[in-house]
Protein backbone atom coordinates (compact mmCIF):
# COMPACT_ATOMS: atom_id res chain seq x y z
CA UNK A 1 0.00 0.00 0.00
CA UNK A 2 2.81 2.38 0.94
CA UNK A 3 4.60 1.44 -2.26
CA UNK A 4 1.52 2.30 -4.36
CA UNK A 5 1.09 5.61 -2.49
CA UNK A 6 4.73 6.45 -3.05
CA UNK A 7 4.33 5.64 -6.75
CA UNK A 8 1.41 8.10 -7.14
CA UNK A 9 3.27 10.85 -5.26
CA UNK A 10 6.30 10.31 -7.48
CA UNK A 11 4.09 10.32 -10.57
CA UNK A 12 2.53 13.64 -9.47
CA UNK A 13 5.89 15.38 -9.13
CA UNK A 14 7.20 13.94 -12.38
CA UNK A 15 4.04 15.07 -14.15
CA UNK A 16 4.33 18.56 -12.66
CA UNK A 17 7.99 18.78 -13.67
CA UNK A 18 7.23 17.77 -17.22
CA UNK A 19 4.41 20.28 -17.45
CA UNK A 20 6.53 22.99 -15.86
CA UNK A 21 9.26 22.30 -18.39
CA UNK A 22 6.67 22.58 -21.15
CA UNK A 23 5.66 25.99 -19.83
CA UNK A 24 9.27 27.17 -19.88
CA UNK A 25 9.66 25.84 -23.42
CA UNK A 26 6.53 27.73 -24.52
CA UNK A 27 7.86 30.92 -22.91
CA UNK A 28 11.26 30.37 -24.54
CA UNK A 29 9.62 30.20 -27.96
CA UNK A 30 7.48 33.25 -27.21
CA UNK A 31 10.41 35.50 -26.32
CA UNK A 32 12.59 34.09 -29.08
CA UNK A 33 9.98 34.84 -31.76
CA UNK A 34 8.47 38.08 -30.43
CA UNK A 35 11.69 39.79 -29.32
CA UNK A 36 14.38 38.02 -31.38
CA UNK A 37 16.20 36.83 -28.26
CA UNK A 38 18.87 34.17 -28.62
CA UNK A 39 17.59 31.22 -26.59
CA UNK A 40 21.15 30.47 -25.42
CA UNK A 41 21.50 33.93 -23.84
CA UNK A 42 18.47 34.07 -21.57
CA UNK A 43 16.92 32.11 -18.74
CA UNK A 44 13.29 32.16 -17.63
CA UNK A 45 12.14 31.72 -14.04
CA UNK A 46 8.40 31.52 -13.24
CA UNK A 47 7.70 32.78 -9.71
CA UNK A 48 3.96 32.09 -9.74
CA UNK A 49 2.67 28.64 -8.66
CA UNK A 50 1.33 27.13 -11.86
CA UNK A 51 -1.59 24.73 -12.19
CA UNK A 52 -0.47 21.79 -14.29
CA UNK A 53 -3.98 21.22 -15.67
CA UNK A 54 -3.73 24.51 -17.54
CA UNK A 55 -0.90 23.34 -19.78
CA UNK A 56 -1.97 23.08 -23.40
CA UNK A 57 -0.15 22.45 -26.67
CA UNK A 58 -0.63 25.93 -28.12
CA UNK A 59 -0.92 28.52 -25.34
CA UNK A 60 -1.18 32.24 -25.97
CA UNK A 61 0.93 34.78 -24.07
CA UNK A 62 0.28 38.46 -23.52
CA UNK A 63 2.55 40.86 -21.67
CA UNK A 64 0.56 42.62 -18.97
CA UNK A 65 3.05 45.48 -18.78
CA UNK A 66 5.39 47.11 -21.29
CA UNK A 67 8.48 45.11 -22.18
CA UNK A 68 11.06 47.89 -22.07
CA UNK A 69 13.59 46.09 -19.93
CA UNK A 70 14.47 42.61 -18.84
CA UNK A 71 13.95 41.47 -15.27
CA UNK A 72 10.68 40.81 -13.45
CA UNK A 73 7.32 41.43 -15.15
CA UNK A 74 3.82 39.99 -15.64
CA UNK A 75 2.74 37.64 -18.41
CA UNK A 76 -0.86 36.61 -19.04
CA UNK A 77 -1.00 32.91 -19.92
CA UNK A 78 -4.08 31.96 -21.97
CA UNK A 79 -5.00 28.32 -22.56
CA UNK A 80 -8.33 27.81 -24.33
CA UNK A 81 -10.91 29.52 -22.07
CA UNK A 82 -8.65 29.63 -19.03
CA UNK A 83 -6.02 32.18 -18.15
CA UNK A 84 -3.56 32.93 -15.38
CA UNK A 85 -1.30 35.88 -14.56
CA UNK A 86 2.30 34.77 -14.15
CA UNK A 87 5.15 36.63 -12.50
CA UNK A 88 8.08 35.89 -14.79
CA UNK A 89 11.75 36.73 -14.42
CA UNK A 90 13.85 37.01 -17.56
CA UNK A 91 17.60 36.81 -16.97
CA UNK A 92 19.48 37.89 -20.10
CA UNK A 93 23.20 37.86 -20.87
CA UNK A 94 24.52 40.08 -23.64
CA UNK A 95 26.68 42.99 -24.73
CA UNK A 96 26.29 46.52 -23.39
CA UNK A 97 28.26 49.75 -23.56
CA UNK A 98 30.46 51.19 -20.82
CA UNK A 99 32.86 54.14 -20.66
CA UNK A 100 36.41 53.20 -21.66
CA UNK A 101 37.71 56.20 -19.69
CA UNK A 102 36.37 59.24 -17.89
CA UNK A 103 34.18 61.27 -20.26
CA UNK A 104 33.83 64.87 -19.21
CA UNK A 105 30.46 66.57 -19.31
CA UNK A 106 29.69 68.21 -22.65
CA UNK A 107 31.93 65.87 -24.67
CA UNK A 108 30.89 64.72 -28.12
CA UNK A 109 31.32 60.98 -27.59
CA UNK A 110 33.59 59.08 -29.97
CA UNK A 111 34.20 55.36 -30.44
CA UNK A 112 37.46 55.54 -28.47
CA UNK A 113 35.45 56.67 -25.40
CA UNK A 114 33.47 53.43 -25.42
CA UNK A 115 33.98 49.78 -24.60
CA UNK A 116 31.79 46.71 -25.04
CA UNK A 117 31.21 44.48 -22.02
CA UNK A 118 29.29 41.21 -21.64
CA UNK A 119 27.09 40.66 -18.60
CA UNK A 120 23.57 40.41 -17.19
CA UNK A 121 21.39 42.94 -19.02
CA UNK A 122 18.54 42.56 -16.52
CA UNK A 123 20.79 43.93 -13.77
CA UNK A 124 21.63 47.15 -15.62
CA UNK A 125 20.02 50.60 -15.23
CA UNK A 126 17.07 51.41 -17.49
CA UNK A 127 18.04 52.71 -20.91
CA UNK A 128 21.55 51.23 -20.96
CA UNK A 129 22.96 51.29 -24.50
CA UNK A 130 23.77 47.95 -26.09
CA UNK A 131 25.16 49.26 -29.41
CA UNK A 132 28.07 51.64 -29.88
CA UNK A 133 26.46 53.29 -32.90
CA UNK A 134 23.63 54.55 -30.70
CA UNK A 135 26.09 56.46 -28.46
CA UNK A 136 28.70 57.76 -30.91
CA UNK A 137 28.33 61.50 -31.71
CA UNK A 138 25.96 62.09 -28.80
CA UNK A 139 26.86 64.55 -26.02
CA UNK A 140 26.98 63.49 -22.36
CA UNK A 141 25.03 65.58 -19.86
CA UNK A 142 27.33 64.78 -16.91
CA UNK A 143 30.72 63.28 -16.20
CA UNK A 144 30.79 59.54 -16.91
CA UNK A 145 33.28 57.46 -14.91
CA UNK A 146 35.49 54.69 -16.34
CA UNK A 147 33.67 51.35 -16.78
CA UNK A 148 30.30 52.94 -15.93
CA UNK A 149 27.34 51.69 -18.06
CA UNK A 150 26.10 54.49 -20.34
CA UNK A 151 22.36 55.13 -20.47
CA UNK A 152 20.13 57.25 -22.68
CA UNK A 153 19.43 59.50 -19.69
CA UNK A 154 23.11 60.54 -19.61
CA UNK A 155 23.28 61.79 -23.19
CA UNK A 156 21.56 64.01 -25.71
CA UNK A 157 21.77 64.41 -29.45
CA UNK A 158 24.59 66.64 -30.76
CA UNK A 159 23.04 69.97 -31.68
CA UNK A 160 23.77 70.98 -35.26
CA UNK A 161 21.49 74.00 -34.90
CA UNK A 162 21.19 76.13 -31.78
CA UNK A 163 18.54 78.64 -30.73
CA UNK A 164 18.79 82.09 -32.43
CA UNK A 165 21.07 80.71 -35.14
CA UNK A 166 20.45 81.90 -38.72
CA UNK A 167 19.46 78.90 -40.86
CA UNK A 168 18.59 78.11 -44.45
CA UNK A 169 15.01 76.99 -44.94
CA UNK A 170 13.90 74.94 -47.93
CA UNK A 171 10.15 74.74 -48.42
CA UNK A 172 9.28 71.87 -50.76
CA UNK A 173 6.02 71.14 -52.50
CA UNK A 174 4.88 69.38 -55.62
CA UNK A 175 7.09 70.60 -58.49
CA UNK A 176 8.50 73.57 -56.57
CA UNK A 177 11.03 74.55 -53.93
CA UNK A 178 11.37 77.86 -52.09
CA UNK A 179 14.63 78.78 -50.37
CA UNK A 180 14.53 81.38 -47.62
CA UNK A 181 16.22 82.17 -44.32
CA UNK A 182 15.09 82.35 -40.73
CA UNK A 183 16.10 82.18 -37.09
CA UNK A 184 15.99 78.88 -35.18
CA UNK A 185 13.85 78.95 -32.05
CA UNK A 186 15.14 75.64 -30.62
CA UNK A 187 18.28 73.55 -30.23
CA UNK A 188 18.15 70.45 -32.42
CA UNK A 189 20.23 67.79 -34.15
CA UNK A 190 20.15 66.08 -37.54
CA UNK A 191 16.74 64.52 -38.36
CA UNK A 192 15.12 66.37 -35.46
CA UNK A 193 12.30 68.90 -35.75
CA UNK A 194 13.00 72.58 -35.15
CA UNK A 195 10.85 75.71 -35.17
CA UNK A 196 12.05 78.58 -37.33
CA UNK A 197 10.89 82.20 -37.50
CA UNK A 198 11.23 83.24 -41.14
CA UNK A 199 11.73 86.79 -42.36
CA UNK A 200 8.02 87.53 -42.85
CA UNK A 201 7.47 86.83 -39.14
CA UNK A 202 5.76 83.45 -39.52
CA UNK A 203 6.87 80.45 -37.46
CA UNK A 204 7.22 77.17 -39.33
CA UNK A 205 8.48 73.73 -38.32
CA UNK A 206 10.88 71.59 -40.32
CA UNK A 207 13.45 68.83 -40.04
CA UNK A 208 17.21 69.42 -40.07
CA UNK A 209 19.16 67.58 -42.78
CA UNK A 210 22.86 66.65 -42.77
CA UNK A 211 23.72 70.02 -44.35
CA UNK A 212 22.11 71.86 -41.39
CA UNK A 213 19.28 73.07 -43.59
CA UNK A 214 15.70 73.07 -42.33
CA UNK A 215 13.44 71.14 -44.69
CA UNK A 216 9.72 71.91 -44.72
CA UNK A 217 7.54 69.58 -46.82
CA UNK A 218 4.11 70.87 -47.78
Amino acid sequence: MKLVKFFFVLLFFLSFKINADDLINHLNEFFKQEYSLNINNFKIIVHTPFEKKQICKKPYFLLANNFYNFGLFDVLYVCNQKHQLLKVELQVTGEYIIANKKILRGTKISESDLKVKIGRLDKLPNGTYINKKDVINRVNLRDILPFQPITSFMTRVFWTVISNQEVTVKIKGKNFEIITFGKALDNAGIKEKVRVKVRNGKIITGVINKNREVIVVL
